[in-house]
């Protein structure tokens, strides 16, 4: 199992939603998510299509997502071809003959998509660039089987179809990204190290029916830092100090129902791209609707996605308001994973409402996934046990050892002593800790034909390659690929007149780092 990392230099940045406009150039695909009647297989199968995306090639999907569009409002169109809740772009750079051809097969599946016939200024709210790897709770997991099977996501990505590879949350660890918990009954001690696993691994949890509120409720004692004991409660969302009888939500059992129709809120949201409503899907279960107890309230971060504006029991039970669908990061914390509670107790189906609500789950677990790899710092020990690499999902290990990315000379994919040097400290790196990866990204400037540069760029991460393995790199490590001047860093694209030092910046080697978590433990000896 791989999980793409970065570098963790002296501080950390909330960089998971961009928010930006880019230029998006001639020849991506964007997948139309907004096509109706929503099926399985236009609505759903999409995710299926990412996922398989994200772990067979190295790409970066764009989400596009309107910052100031309503309720089921247009992100972009293409002549008048309309592009609504949410559109997945692959940028063409990462656009191979293999990725073409993964294109066409689930367009055969029923995906829609285009690709663009000139360069587009599109509002991309955050890239997409691992795919989520999710843990199915060995309890009642089987409840979310359902909406994997209607994306056309495979079993290894969740565990498989059996709950013998399935996890009880003390079993959780670094690797593992997303906790699913369709139903269960949370106790303290079962349950307790979701708080650790939130808050130290960044790990994210998706509770459904009264799973959410039972949660909320667990409090207990632990031994700190420092050995000594403090009591905590696994208030994810909700306020309150831990142990307090204010704190928490009204167990399911002491409220009544909730009263569709409801109000979906904050039509830009990541998690709110989904056409039309998941009422219907909703309303189904022991928990349809979740209230923080009367003296409490949600978390001033939660993002409230869907609320029932005439719940029945505000304000006699609870100050409100009544959630159906709520998340946020753990405890408030944008350094913790994501947490999202969705009622009912399943979901699944064909209809509109279904498609809707399976929808939410998938755009949170996308979402969630690239939230952690930008948080998650992850700590590495030599193969001597003297030394301690901490690292984060996604960036370059060039950067992190200060290398000049300018290993080759203009129109040369020679190494010379200069960036032998430098690739001798990266071998180092990659020798003296076993658990490292890498994906080699060799680009040009954008001087000298398109097609030219692409063969170039291809030719230097073979020699770049070949020279790492005879440095006693086992080659299984080692993964690369030629982008030429697709990926420029700058604005010195064809027929532009830039300086040296400009085109320079664009004629750069990435070294872009991941880890191994079939050996990795996360134990270390100092």
């Amino acid at each position: 199992m791989l999980i793409l990392f970065a570098v963790n230099f002296l501080f950390s940045k909330n960089l998971y939603s961009q928010n930006s406009s880019e230029v998006l150039a001639k020849g991506s695909y964007a997948v139309n998510m907004g096509i109706t009647p929503q099926t399985h297989a236009n609505a759903l199968k999409p995710y299926g299509f990412i996922y398989e995306l994200l772990t067979r090639y190295p790409v970066e999907v764009k989400w596009v997502i309107s910052p100031d569009k309503q309720k089921d409002g247009i992100d972009f169109s293409l002549g008048e071809e309309d592009f609504r809740s949410g559109s997945f772009v692959i940028p063409v750079s990462y656009i191979s003959e293999d990725v073409k051809n993964t294109i066409q097969s689930w367009e055969d599946r029923g995906v829609i998509g285009s690709f663009l016939e000139e360069d587009l200024n599109l509002p991309v709210f955050t890239n997409i660039s691992v795919a989520p790897k999710w843990t199915l709770d060995k309890q009642n997991g089987s409840i979310a089987l359902a909406y994997f099977k209607a994306a056309g996501i495979p079993g290894d990505a969740h565990g498989g179809y059996s709950s013998k590879n399935w996890k009880l949350p003390t079993e959780l660890g670094v690797c593992d990204d997303i906790f699913v918990m369709p139903h269960a009954e949370p106790k303290f001690e079962t349950h307790k190290n979701l708080y650790y696993w939130n808050t130290k691994f960044k790990g994210a949890i998706w509770a459904g029916c009264h799973a959410g509120s039972e949660l909320e409720n667990l409090y207990g004692n632990i031994n700190g830092e420092d050995e000594k004991e403090e009591i905590i409660q696994l208030n994810f969302l909700s306020a309150g100090a831990a142990g307090a009888r204010t704190t928490g939500l009204i167990p399911f059992y002491e409220h009544r129902f909730a009263t569709p129709p409801y109000t979906h809120q904050l039509p830009a949201d990541p998690i709110s791209q989904y056409l039309g409503k998941s009422d219907k899907a909703l309303i189904n279960g022991s928990e349809r609707i979740l209230y923080p107890k009367r003296a409490n309230v949600w978390r001033k971060g939660t993002k409230q996605i869907i609320i029932d504006p005439s719940a029945p029991d505000v304000p006699s039970l609870s100050n409100g308001p009544g959630c159906v669908i709520i998340y946020g990061n753990g405890f408030d914390d944008r350094k913790n994973g994501l947490v999202m509670y969705q009622v009912s107790h399943d979901f699944s189906g064909n209809k509109p409402e279904n498609i809707a609500a399976m929808r939410a789950f998938f755009n949170w677990s996308f979402y969630a996934a690239e939230v952690k790899r930008k948080e998650n710092i992850i700590q590495f020990q030599n193969t001597e046990g003297d030394k301690i690499f901490a690292a984060r999902v996604g960036d370059d290990l060039a950067k992190m050892l200060n290398l000049d990315p300018i290993l080759f000379d203009l129109d040369k994919a020679e190494i010379k002593p200069k960036a032998a040097k430098q690739l001798d400290e990266i071998a180092a790196y990659m020798i003296a800790y076993p658990e490292l990866l890498i994906d080699i990204r060799s680009h040009t400037d954008s001087r000298a034909d398109d097609n030219y540069n692409l063969k170039l760029s291809q030719s230097r991460v073979k020699v770049t390659i070949d020279y790492l393995v005879n440095m006693g790199v086992e080659d299984s490590r080692i993964s690369g690929r030629g982008y030429g001047e697709t990926e420029l860093v700058n604005k010195c694209r064809n027929g532009i007149l830039c300086t040296e030092t400009a085109h320079e910046m664009n004629r750069r080697s990435e070294f872009i780092l991941s880890i191994n978590c079939d050996i990795y433990t996360g134990k270390l000896k100092l």
